[in-house]
């Protein structure tokens, strides 16, 4: 049978706040036809929740062996051919209640593949505000596949748990690439990107995205190359897919903005007490960009900590080493 909409949600000890996050699921004003729930064998109260939600229909499937969040989320995929759109849902992010129906509709006209994104509203461990991802003017923009691209290749903020894939009942074009642990989601987006009929951004928070500490990309931000020198390889290699070489300015970008955002890291580590890994942070970042970019970003970190930390007063959680 062939479903319209499946979300996929996979889980690891997830008993705090999947119940939340499938509450948002049931209030949805366009329901999924299919909510499967793929356990990496917790070792919580997660199944127990699971089983004894009465929302909406939740089917429960665990895995022999925690394959990791990477092969978890891949699971996902052996659903695309079944359904006209899939959705990888995140088990701490919550719907607002119109994420479908606004989603969906943004891909009117669309007979084959698309992918579409919303702004996420950043949230912590209590429910309390921290940031929004963009300006919520509720335009829908339909972007070109170069501007898709660029922006991929500057790593534009783009939440999974926001993010919906139109599948037109049609296999997965790709996957997570697993060698990439913090940062594949921006390789695979492009990847995807590249079999799409349209490319959507939806101007209007319908998602919460939590931050918590304990978040995948967080913990595995111990590994430097995880955490910086492949940031900067995918940088390379998502604007190689745009067909064409970056001229001189499009290159300086690119190295400032990796500058920057290796920048907020190492700041976030010395804050920490953490000297050793924000001086290897530091040291790596030089290597590709140059100690005089380094040191422009560098200047661009303290003067944006001061203005949006200071002036405009926004929450910084002490667990996100990433803004």
């Amino acid at each position: 049978m062939k479903h319209k909409l499946i979300t996929f949600i996979p889980v690891y000890n997830g008993e705090k706040w999947l119940p939340q996050t499938l509450e948002s699921v049931a209030r949805q004003t366009l329901r999924p036809d299919r909510v499967i729930v793929s356990d990496n064998r917790s070792t919580d109260r997660t199944e127990q929740f699971v089983k004894a939600f009465k929302g909406i229909p939740v089917e429960w499937q665990q895995n022999e062996s925690n394959l990791g969040p990477g092969k978890n989320m891949n699971k996902a995929f052996a659903h695309a051919a079944e359904t006209d759109f899939l959705h990888i849902l995140h088990a701490d992010d919550v719907l607002d209640p119109k994420f479908y129906e606004t989603m969906i509709k943004a891909f009117e006209g669309c007979a084959g593949r698309g992918i579409g994104w919303c702004l996420d509203e950043r949230i912590d461990e209590n429910n309390q505000r921290l940031s929004i991802s963009g300006s919520a003017s509720g335009q829908v923009e339909v972007l070109s596949l170069d501007r898709f691209l660029g922006e991929k290749a500057e790593i534009g903020n783009q939440a999974c748990s926001g993010t919906l894939l139109k599948t037109a009942g049609q296999p997965a074009p790709c996957e997570f690439p697993l060698e990439f642990p913090s940062v594949g989601d921006m390789l695979f987006y492009p990847r995807w990107g590249l079999t799409c009929e349209k490319i959507v951004r939806v101007h209007q928070p319908l998602l919460k995205y939590r931050w918590h500490g304990m978040n995948d990309s967080n913990t595995q931000a111990r590994d430097l190359n995880a955490l910086v020198c492949q940031e900067w390889d995918l940088m390379q290699i998502v604007e190689h897919l745009r067909g064409h070489g970056p001229g001189f300015v499009r290159t300086l970008k690119l190295r400032g903005l990796f500058g920057v955002r290796s920048g907020i890291k190492a700041k976030r580590f010395k804050e920490r007490g953490n000297l050793a890994f924000s001086r290897e942070i530091v040291r790596v970042t030089k290597d590709r960009i140059g100690w005089w970019l380094w040191f422009s970003a560098w200047l661009v970190v303290q003067t944006r900590d001061i203005v949006v930390y200071g002036i405009l007063r926004r929450p910084k959680h002490p667990g996100n080493i990433f803004s």
